[in-house]
C-alpha cells in the first residue's frame, strides 16, 4: 500500500533540453503536482548535451515557482570553498522563501579531472564541508581548524531563511550511508530495486542509531529513471538513451541478480570514474 506522505520529485532534463526551455518545464511540472526540481550539479554529464551551472538554473526556477522545493542531486565538496557554498544557498535560500535542498555527494571524476581539480578524501571533505556550512548558518562569528579549510572569526551577512536548510547525501558506499544516518537530512541513492533499497537502508539506521537519531529525522528518497509514452515502444527508445548511466554499477548488476559477464574495460569502471568521452560512451552504449 503507498504511503500518503510519499512525495515526487523531478529532475530537469539537463543536458537533453535548452537551457531556456528549463524554467518553463519547471513550472509545468510544480502545476502537475511535483513536490520538487532538482538539477544535476555537473560540468560533464551523460548523456552529452548542454551543461549549465546548476544553481543558476534553480535560481531561475525559484523565481518562477511558488511552492516546489528546488535541490541539486547532487552538488561535491571539491568545486566549492564551504563558505561560498555556504553563501550561495542561503541567497538562493532567501530568494525561494526557504525551498532549498543541497543534494551533496563524494563527487564524479567527470566534473574535477578534465579541469586538475583534487578529489582527494572525498568522505573527509564532505564532512567538513557540512560542518563549516552550519557553522556559518548559524553562528554569530566561527573559528574553526580542519584539515582542509581553516575559519579565523569568519562570518556571512546573509543566512538562510529556513532555521535548517537541508542537506541530503547521495549516498551508496557503506561508509556514506552510515554518515547518511549520522548528519544527513535526507538520503538520496542512486537507482535501486526494492531488495536492494531495503538492504542499504538498514546501514543508514545503523548510522543513525550510532549518532542518538532515529531514521523519522531523515528524509529516504531514491533516484530513479523513467519514461512515460503512450505507445510502449516509444518509452522504450527513451530508456535506451539511459541505459549506459546505468551500466556503469558493475557491482550493482551482479547483486541485482544479472548473470553479467562484463567486459574488462566495463567491468574495471565505475560511474564516479566515468569521463565522458565519445569513446567510453560508445562503448556502454553498444553494451
Amino acid at each position: 500500500m503507498l504511503r500518503k506522505d510519499v512525495k515526487f520529485g523531478s529532475l530537469l532534463p539537463i543536458p537533453t533540453s535548452p537551457v531556456d526551455k528549463l524554467t518553463k518545464i519547471a513550472t509545468v511540472n510544480e502545476e502537475a503536482g511535483f513536490n520538487s526540481i532538482w538539477a544535476p550539479d555537473h560540468l560533464l554529464f551523460v548523456p552529452p548535451g548542454t551543461v549549465p551551472e546548476a544553481w543558476t538554473i534553480l535560481t531561475a526556477v525559484a523565481m518562477v515557482t511558488k511552492s516546489v522545493m528546488i535541490g541539486t542531486c547532487v552538488t561535491d565538496s571539491h568545486r566549492y570553498h564551504p563558505a561560498v557554498l555556504a553563501q550561495r544557498l542561503a541567497t538562493v535560500d532567501q530568494v525561494s522563501a526557504g525551498r532549498v535542498i543541497l543534494g551533496l555527494g563524494a563527487g564524479e571524476a567527470m566534473n574535477l579531472d578534465p579541469f586538475g581539480i583534487k578529489r582527494n578524501r572525498p568522505v573527509s571533505k564532505l564532512i567538513e564541508t557540512v560542518t563549516i556550512m552550519r557553522k556559518l548558518w548559524t553562528e554569530e562569528i566561527s573559528s574553526y581548524k580542519g584539515e582542509f579549510w581553516n575559519l579565523k572569526e569568519a562570518f556571512l551577512q546573509i543566512k538562510p531563511f529556513q532555521p535548517r536548510l537541508p542537506i541530503y547525501f547521495g549516498a551508496n558506499s557503506p561508509r556514506m550511508l552510515r554518515l547518511t544516518g549520522e548528519m544527513a537530512d535526507g538520503w538520496l541513492p542512486t537507482p535501486l530495486s526494492p531488495e536492494l533499497y531495503k538492504k542499504r537502508l538498514e546501514i543508514v539506521k545503523e548510522g543513525a542509531k550510532k549518532a542518538g537519531r532515529s531514521i523519522d529525522e531523515i528524509d529516504t528518497g531514491v533516484y530513479l529513471y523513467t519514461s512515460i509514452a503512450d505507445k510502449a515502444e516509444d518509452a522504450h527508445k527513451q530508456l535506451d538513451i539511459m541505459k549506459p548511466m546505468i551500466v556503469p554499477y558493475p557491482p550493482l548488476l551482479k547483486e541485482s541478480g544479472y548473470d553479467v559477464d562484463l567486459p574488462k574495460e566495463i567491468s574495471s569502471l565505475s560511474y564516479p570514474e566515468l569521463i565522458p568521452t565519445g569513446e567510453w560512451i560508445e562503448k556502454f552504449a553498444r553494451y
